[in-house]
């Protein structure tokens, strides 16, 4: 009898094991089994967010402006949705910007509306309506993206609707009772700025993804995101270059050096004085500066001969890809106009000039209603790096309204 109950012991005990080990075995359920669409509309994109009055007003609003409508009810996208509070900070730091300058304020609907109240503010405004446009695409991504598909590796590259900028996203999960990781899914969103090195990319985060439409996929971007990332105040109070000469006046650029003996090209070979008059903000030119060899090859002359005299009364620098990385930028020089190459007018001097972004361009207007037939810029000092790099320059003409 004593055998028996003891062998019934064993066998409860055995049992018992048994039991918790296929229980603890099983697959822990959570936010692993979740599903990839986590809610679904029978409205297009276009209408969903219609469906939210008072949420997405101001994204409607921008759409409209620019006759993206086609495109949230057509075409297969996945749309970052950024709601009314994310452009209410953008237009906060605008005003903020606008009113230290001793500017008005001016709002979302006065910026869409693209109306021109005064001549000269003609190309202000229609660089204002082309800003709008470049940074309401970048949330507007070709083809269907659930969070999934955002989870291997670091994540994948996306092409915005409009002029295929590339975007990134990077499925991340956020913390939750105190368990890193161990909330919803989130999905890093960024502006690569065109850049490999992540430090200089802006980021967005979901709020909700998956949401399944008639045409596409709908991520929702927090709310306390800034529209536009960082980019909207720079880009709302650039004033467009006027028209670049270099394009309507056909005329001699070259570069000389203050080191007779340096020759363009030592550094890169790719990288020559032609590309800072190509047009083309990803190429650059580089040289050395303040040391060669022991010796400074500074002050570097960007000289234009024009075809014929020709009246310059602004000029433009745009910054390099790196340019936050390595103090290489012009901080002081001078602009100077000849009739012959040898008796020099100086038409505008900057110092200690300091430049902010990665292709940041800055423009710079000066009096002058000469036509001549030389001009050169006289690159005096840099950052400090043994190296000078820029790329693009242009000298340029605006009409002024009287």
């Amino acid at each position: 009898m004593k055998k028996s109950n003891l062998y019934s012991r064993y066998l409860v005990a055995f049992l018992f094991s048994a039991i918790v080990f296929q229980f603890g075995c099983k697959k822990e359920k959570g936010y692993y089994d979740t599903q990839n669409i986590n809610q679904e509309t029978n409205l297009d994109i276009y209408d969903y967010l219609k469906s939210k009055p008072g949420v997405y007003d101001s994204l409607l609003l921008v759409i409209d402006k620019l006759k993206m409508e086609g495109t949230l009810r057509d075409s297969a996208i996945t749309l970052f949705a950024v709601s009314n509070s994310s452009f209410q900070i953008a237009i906060k730091n605008l005003n903020d910007a606008r009113r230290a300058n001793g500017k008005p304020a001016i709002f979302l609907a006065e910026l869409a509306s693209g109306k021109v109240l005064i001549p000269s503010q003609e190309e202000k405004i229609k660089n204002d309506s082309s800003h709008l446009d470049t940074m309401v695409s970048r949330y507007i991504i070709k083809g269907l993206f659930k969070s999934t598909d955002f989870s291997i590796g670091d994540g994948r590259e996306l092409l915005s609707v409009r002029g295929s900028f590339p975007m990134h996203g990077k499925r991340q999960y956020a913390d939750a009772q105190g368990m890193q990781n161990g909330g919803p899914e989130v999905i890093e969103f960024a502006n690569t700025k065109r850049s490999v090195f992540t430090p200089n990319w802006a980021f967005a985060y979901t709020s909700s993804v998956n949401i399944q439409a008639k045409n596409g996929i709908i991520h929702l971007v927090q709310p306390d995101h800034v529209f536009g990332y960082d980019e909207f105040v720079r880009r709302l109070t650039f004033i467009p270059p006027p028209t670049n000469l270099f394009k309507s006046v056909i005329g001699e650029k070259t570069v000389s050096y203050g080191l007779a003996s340096y020759r363009d090209g030592i550094v890169n070979p790719g990288e020559k004085f032609e590309k800072i008059y190509d047009g083309n903000s990803l190429t650059k030119f580089i040289s050395h500066f303040n040391n060669y060899n022991g010796q400074p090859v500074r002050p570097i002359y960007f000289n234009w001969a024009p075809a014929f005299p020709t009246v310059s009364n602004v000029y433009t620098f745009t910054t390099a890809n790196d340019s936050q990385e390595y103090p290489r930028n012009p901080t002081s020089w001078r602009l100077e106009a000849s009739q012959d190459k040898e008796n020099w007018v100086t038409l505008d001097t900057r110092q200690d000039m300091k430049f902010e972004a990665n292709f940041q361009t800055k423009i710079y207007d000066f009096k002058n209603d000469v036509a001549y037939q030389y001009y050169r810029i006289v690159i005096l000092t840099n950052a400090g790096d043994d190296l000078f790099q820029l790329s693009e320059w242009t000298m340029n003409f605006r009409k002024v309204y009287q």
